[in-house]
């Protein structure tokens, strides 16, 4: 069965000199039960300073053992600076040679928060670069991301304005779009079956749900939906229904480009996995940069299934971006262990 994810996934970068300039980047927030807390950095390998922020003031880094995955807390600081999980906006500067980056997440009550009642013991963290966040109850502070502790399950029935069931149908929720999704039927979206039912695994997080992607072979439209918003925990089975309200808001043929990396990580050979048709109607090629923006090699994809020997790049995590001409379509990553 064909797959369809809809992914918004935009980078903050500057490119110059055939590289790509990336800051530090907020991986994981962990709270410990004594209100202290960890951060985990995807560090860049050279900067002048990196700031730390919060609504308590903020601090210089100015002690750290630099890594791919990097741990902060306030002994690495040049003041205290406190992480408050039931308010709070955390910021994270990064100035390197005029160069500079802010990566942010507002929690608890904040203003345009998403991630609320984080629980002491537990993390905020992401699995893309750049992605959203989720609340896991298994932290990996030092080591990568994963689903282990972070997901929920939702399920219910998809109904249209005249009450009567959306039928064999995809869907893909768009405020969470660059999560990857684990559904029961299969990865990536989430598939409404014969009867207007749908059951999905997705990440611990609040959701505010009042627009939705749905999707068929060859189109996708999204729809407005009475808006249902819940709290979602590790281990919730929580009945969802969406009830469609108005007329579709925007009818798109589907021709946008999906890439995934596979296996990842990855040692000596990694599949760079693409599928629907490139709008821009031009080869597509993929370049893979060093965390400190070295080209590491760059190759055409004359295929729907490339594969690639990485068996010469040492072990960390790489950024790749997917470009057709001069165009960036998506910037991801991928990581080598030996």
């Amino acid at each position: 069965m064909k797959k369809y994810l809809f992914i918004l996934l935009f980078l903050p970068t500057l490119v110059c000199a055939n590289q790509i300039w990336l800051g530090a980047v907020i991986s994981e927030i962990y709270f410990d039960d004594s209100g202290g807390w960890m951060l985990e950095l995807f560090y860049p390998h050279y900067s002048d300073s990196i700031l730390i922020e919060s609504d308590s003031g903020y601090a210089k880094i100015v002690d750290c053992d630099a890594s791919e995955l990097t741990i902060i807390s306030n002994i690495n600081l040049s003041d205290t600076v406190s992480f408050n999980k039931d308010s709070d906006c955390i910021k994270v500067h990064t100035y390197a040679s005029g160069d500079y980056m802010v990566d942010s997440i507002c929690i608890g009550e904040k203003a345009g928060s998403y991630l609320k009642n984080i629980k002491n013991g537990q993390s905020i963290a992401r699995y893309y670069l750049f992605g959203s966040f989720y609340k896991d109850n298994s932290p990996t502070i030092g080591f990568a991301n994963d689903f282990d502790g972070a997901k929920g399950k939702i399920y219910g029935f998809f109904y249209d304005t005249d009450g009567q069931a959306m039928t064999n149908k995809f869907f893909s929720i768009d405020y969470c779009s660059e999560i990857l999704r684990e559904q029961e039927q299969e990865e990536g979206v989430i598939r409404i079956d014969e009867t207007g039912f749908y059951c999905a695994e997705i990440t611990s997080r609040t959701y505010t749900i009042n627009e939705i992607v749905i999707a068929s072979a060859t189109d996708y439209e999204t729809m407005q939906f009475e808006t249902v918003q819940f709290d979602l925990e590790e281990g919730d089975s929580i009945n969802i229904n969406f009830r469609r309200v108005l007329a579709s808001t925007k009818s798109i043929h589907q021709d946008s480009v999906v890439v995934r990396t596979y296996p990842n990580p990855a040692t000596d050979i990694i599949y760079f996995v693409t599928s629907n048709v490139n709008p821009l109607n031009s080869p597509l090629y993929i370049t893979v940069y060093s965390s400190t923006g070295q080209i590491m090699g760059s190759f055409a994809l004359r295929s729907d299934i490339h594969q690639w020997n990485c068996s010469y790049l040492p072990y960390g995590t790489y950024i790749f971006t997917l470009n057709s001409g001069k165009n960036t379509i998506k910037t991801d990553k991928f990581q080598i262990i030996k």
